[in-house]
């Protein structure tokens, strides 16, 4: 399956190998308790949940491919996935650390924290 990826500010696509699912993705429901004193049940505000946030794990073949992707995500901008993968998110922008490891047998893993936007 394949996922390639598009920075908003110019042309340029990274095409990782692999968009490996061990990754981790939260949902922060928005809704807000108040507690009222002297009452049993708390009165609510409800709210949509915000937007995933996760860490994405791309997977290169070579050190070089993965250097690549990793400057291409220090830009400022959002970027666009275009995936069969339905935990890929559609449109995020990089938080927190970018990082790379190097796998065993010479195989690459870029870790990007991201927050899932509006495409």
């Amino acid at each position: 399956m394949s996922t390639i990826i598009a920075r908003s500010t110019d042309a340029q696509t990274i095409e990782p190998e692999l968009v490996l699912h061990g990754w981790q993705s939260d949902d922060e429901p928005q809704s807000r308790i108040h507690i009222v004193l002297g009452r049993e049940y708390p009165d609510i505000t409800l709210r949509p949940a915000q937007a995933r946030t996760g860490t994405l794990r791309l997977l290169f073949v070579s050190a070089e491919a993965a250097e690549i992707a990793r400057v291409f995500h220090r830009a400022p901008a959002v970027f666009t996935a275009t995936s069969d993968l339905p935990w890929v998110p559609a449109a995020y922008v990089p938080t927190g650390t970018i990082r790379t490891m190097q796998q065993a047998g010479a195989r690459w893993v870029l870790e990007v924290p991201f927050q899932e936007v509006a495409p």
